[in-house]
């Protein structure tokens, strides 16, 4: 028990701080000593997609315009997570043509680490849009903004470092990363097209088919 807590404490707490006061090295070592955790990893993305929900339905009356009968939960956390991996897949895609070191999971971990402190962040931005009045709202943006900036920060380190890229084939790898994920959402729209079609045809088939039988 006492070895649990000590592996749970240094997945969730020890080396994600390490991460996020050195994460050059932090980093580093999550590429060359293995550390850093996958669980850990898992947790952040669905925090991420809870926090999408809640950010929907609880965010102060004063700035929340939602219409809380058009979307459903399942479609907020999708919209969560369906972005990372995309993301994930493209790097992957790009970084392997461009000898890239890192590997498809170590992406996906770099990303996650990446993404804590803008969780932390909405959190406390959350609580304070229930509580801080309209005029103050600018501190909720302020919070939120500076969330993403660390995160672009830090998965930009994260990213380099994995990869062993200088800082100059850093900023080509997400430029090409971009396109990258154009490329796939256009490839996803083509196919779902494409199966769409067939289902109309097939349709259309199965009905004439019973009009003459």
């Amino acid at each position: 028990m006492k070895h649990f807590l000590s592996e749970f404490k240094n997945a969730f707490f020890t080396f994600p701080k390490y991460i996020l006061g050195r994460p050059f090295s932090g980093f580093d070592q999550m590429k060359h000593l293995k550390k850093g955790s996958m669980a850990f990893c898992i947790f952040v993305l669905l925090l991420s997609c809870i926090l999408n929900v809640l950010e929907y339905v609880y965010n102060g009356f004063l700035i929340n315009y939602n219409d809380l009968y058009q979307v459903s939960t399942l479609y907020l956390m999708l919209v969560t997570a369906f972005p990372v991996f995309l993301f994930v897949t493209g790097n992957w895609s790009v970084t392997t043509l461009l000898n890239g070191e890192g590997k498809y999971h170590e992406i996906f971990m770099v990303t996650m680490y990446a993404l804590y402190p803008y969780c932390i962040l909405r959190i406390v931005a959350l609580i304070l849009s229930n509580v801080l009045l309209l005029d103050e709202m600018a501190i909720v943006n302020a919070i939120r903004g500076i969330g993403i900036a660390l995160f672009v920060f830090y998965l930009f380190v994260g990213l380099v470092v994995i990869h062993n890229y200088g800082f100059g084939q850093g900023i080509g790898m997400v430029l090409l990363t971009l396109f990258a994920i154009l490329v796939i959402v256009f490839v996803l729209m083509l196919g779902f097209s494409l199966v769409a079609d067939v289902f109309d045809f097939l349709r259309t088939v199965a009905r004439e088919l019973r009009l003459r039988l």
